[in-house]
């Protein structure tokens, strides 16, 4: 991956939608990127509230000329659009996210019961998009001193690719240190069974870790400047273990092949569990 040229921000007007436009123009901000802010009006909303259009429509562009003062009270000089559609929330974006390198979304952790609607609607649009959707939590803190980049690696090599080649690129661009986790485990019961038959579950991690000294040697190659570990994780819960290593980065990656119908129903468990429990921006990232 060269650069991110264009960044799709979804606009709600929520205080949680802030910190996802704030996340994202600091990006483009280093990027060079040009930002687009674009918010949906619902019909079915429309009609659930019995709203004017009209009065909806000026009440979506206001939301709008604050998001662009928003941005620009920090970053006077980046380009930046704004627009609206209507139609269904999850569609409009993912269709136009088509049109961009990245989508940028509020979600619902942290966030009152009434704001978890779009938060929800956040997460079926990053199984859903074809370019890295990253979800940033209700309670990020944009003052946080978090530090590094951390790639969620899975036992398929093709589905991890694109989220760790993004990976190296927002630890060059952002200037932090990269760690790529491979975390993997079995339940306790099926673990004694193997200890009992003899078999035991180190060849397990070692295979694991191997694939991640290949990948980090291929980078450092690659990249000789960059700071980049990579660290295989025995834990009965890979999700537990890859949330807990992640706490305190500054931005977390998951590879993800959900964009069929099917394959969105049997969404990755260990990337639904970090998305339905976020503690840090995580960018999804399709394989294709």
């Amino acid at each position: 991956m060269e650069t991110l040229e264009s960044i799709l921000v979804g606009i709600d007007g929520s205080e949680r939608g802030k910190k996802a436009l704030k996340w994202a123009a600091r990006l483009a901000n280093r990027e060079g990127a040009h930002l687009t802010l674009l918010a949906v009006i619902d019909p079915a909303s429309d009609q659930l509230t019995g709203s004017d259009h009209r009065v909806l429509r000026e009440a979506v562009e206001n939301v709008l000329g604050e998001a662009q003062e928003f941005v620009r009270g920090d970053y006077p000089e980046l380009a930046m659009d704004a627009s609206y559609v209507s139609g269904d929330i999850v569609e409009a974006l993912v269709g136009a996210a088509e049109s961009h390198d990245m989508i940028v979304m509020g979600s619902h952790h942290g966030a009152s019961v009434a704001e978890r609607v779009w938060g929800a609607k956040g997460l079926r649009v990053s199984v859903s998009a074809s370019v890295p959707t990253v979800v940033v939590p209700a309670d990020w803190d944009p003052y946080n001193e978090a530090k590094g980049i951390v790639v969620g690696v899975g036992p398929q090599d093709e589905v991890s690719d694109k989220a760790v080649d993004l990976g190296v690129h927002l630890a060059k661009v952002l200037e932090e240190p990269l760690e790529l986790i491979s975390s993997w485990g079995i339940p306790t019961l099926l673990s004694r069974s193997a200890e009992f038959m003899g078999g035991g579950l180190a060849p397990v991690g070692e295979s694991f870790q191997r694939n991640l000294d290949a990948r980090v040697a291929a980078i450092r190659a690659a990249e000789p400047a960059l700071d980049v570990e990579g660290y295989s994780i025995e834990a009965p819960s890979p999700t537990q273990a890859l949330m807990q290593r992640s706490k305190d980065c500054r931005v977390l990656l998951l590879g993800t092949h959900a964009r069929s119908a099917v394959s969105r129903a049997l969404f990755g468990s260990t990337t639904c569990g970090v998305l339905a429990h976020l503690q840090v921006p995580t960018a999804v990232v399709p394989m294709d």
